[in-house]
C-alpha cells in the first residue's frame, strides 16, 4: 500500500472516533447500537488501512527489538 495515504487514513479514523464520541454523548440514555456500529466499522477500516501502509521493515525492526 502507498505510505503517502497514511495520514489521510489516520485523520479519517480520528474524525470518525470524534463523531462516535459526540453521538454517544448526545444520545446517552437512548444509545442506538446499530447507529454506533455504522459509525465504528468505517473507523476500524481506516485504522486498518493506516496500519497496512507502514513498511514491513519497520514492523520487523520493532518486533526484533522487543525480544
Amino acid at each position: 500500500m502507498n505510505p503517502k495515504f497514511r495520514s489521510v487514513y489516520l485523520v479519517g479514523g480520528v474524525i470518525g472516533l470524534i463523531l462516535l464520541i459526540y453521538e454517544v454523548a448526545n444520545t446517552f440514555p437512548d444509545i442506538d447500537p446499530l447507529h454506533v456500529l455504522v459509525i465504528t466499522v468505517p473507523d476500524l477500516v481506516f485504522f486498518f488501512l493506516a496500519y497496512k501502509t507502514y513498511p514491513a521493515a519497520v514492523k520487523v525492526r520493532k518486533y526484533r527489538r522487543s525480544r
